[in-house]
């Protein structure tokens, strides 16, 4: 055991998923609303996810707001922006721990601070169908590693860390579809992107900041706070906690980085179509590949992948065109479709005891070369 995990089983389950690759797949999946929420806000729960053969019991709620800035409550929820950011830095903490303790090093403290610009219309809303820009994270270690080790571990957790990758790569939903109340199931076309790669917030005359910080606690535990700069104004929220389920070292303390970004989604897009005055029911889902993680297989990605929406209905008054209709407007105009929709990079910078040892600018080419590397050896 150190820094609160244990990985000695991990020779032993390289084995299995070799054998077994369906036990390599983690399935995640999050719903909204949960139950009545506060006006301007949604509810998301985590359900049953599944680690193989496994089930995974997660029962969660996720609350968030759909204004920029909050009601004046004493704890707002975050935004969605805000909670995707979350669900990066929590994902590249974990990581991190898990690189640190692979290699025998004790951790005394770690955090890992993302930030990005988003881009607002003439409203002050959300920009429609515009990515987050300006994407970038800094991770803090104190620990007695020397830089070499540092920046090694850095590295891998460019091209292994899942939520980091599904930013950099290209990651569309692999499905949408509708659920009517008579159980028919609907495919819905996506919208094709609507922003290059080469959009820059510079274009908008006005954007807002957004920012996570997410702190280690023990295991696979942390901590997250999160804050928008909206009108001048610093608007903070948090701390949330965030673990992984016990069999994937956690605790089932809290809901783990996947979640948060599937409850992201789902709760803008629910903002999205409460405009539309359609009740509509999300689910969105989600896969770790562990065979990709830990560079078993090379073609199974390390990202987090496999995204797929359903939107149901529980009105029969409500038509298959009209809900279409609705999911499609609210997917081409929500910015986290968009940020996850195509490729871009990611500024990191790793400091090591007070002192900046890495920066880079991380793109899925880097990545992927990283994972050729190993391979080859």
């Amino acid at each position: 055991m150190r820094n609160g995990l244990n990985i000695t089983g991990v020779s032993e389950m390289v084995h299995e998923i070799r054998e077994y690759p369906a036990e390599a797949i983690a399935a995640f999946a999050v719903q909204a609303p949960a139950g009545a929420s506060a006006p301007g806000t949604v509810t998301s729960r985590t359900l049953t996810a599944r680690n193989g053969t496994v089930r995974m019991a997660r029962d969660f709620r996720l609350a968030h707001r759909f204004a920029l800035t909050p009601d004046g409550s004493d704890a707002p929820p975050p935004t969605p922006y805000e909670s995707a950011l979350a669900s990066l830095g929590a994902c590249v903490l974990v990581t991190t721990v898990n690189g640190y303790t692979a290699r025998g090093v004790t951790l005394g403290g770690i955090s890992v601070t993302v930030r990005a610009e988003l881009a607002l219309d003439d409203t002050g809303r959300p920009a429609a169908g515009r990515p987050l820009e300006n994407i970038r994270w800094r991770c803090d270690v104190d620990c007695d590693a020397d830089v070499d080790t540092a920046r090694s571990i850095n590295r891998l957790v460019t091209a292994f860390s899942p939520n980091h990758r599904i930013f950099l790569d290209e990651a569309p939903f692999d499905s949408v579809g509708v659920t009517l109340p008579d159980g028919r199931t609907t495919p819905v076309t996506l919208p094709p992107p609507a922003i290059s790669s080469d959009f820059r917030s510079s274009d908008f005359r006005t954007t807002c900041s957004l920012e996570a910080t997410v702190t280690w606690e023990y295991g696979s535990e942390g901590r997250y706070s999160t804050a928008v700069r909206a009108d001048g104004v610093r608007h903070e929220s948090g701390p949330w906690p965030v673990d992984q389920a016990k069999q994937m070292l956690g605790i089932d303390r809290a809901p783990n980085s996947q979640e948060i970004l599937l409850a992201a989604l789902c709760a803008e897009l629910t903002a999205l179509l409460s405009g539309e005055r359609i009740p509509v029911r999300l689910r969105a889902e989600g896969r770790l590949d562990t065979r990709g993680m830990l560079n078993v297989t090379r073609e199974a990605p390390s990202r987090f992948h496999g995204l797929a929406l359903q939107a149901a209905v529980p009105d029969s008054t409500i038509g298959a065109t009209a809900l279409t209709t609705a999911l499609t407007t609210a997917l081409s105009r929500s910015v986290l479709v968009a940020t996850l929709a195509a490729p871009r990079a990611v500024d990191v910078a790793l400091w090591l005891g007070g002192e900046r040892v890495v920066s880079v600018n991380s793109t899925t080419a880097d990545a992927e070369a990283v994972r050729d590397e190993l391979t080859q050896r």
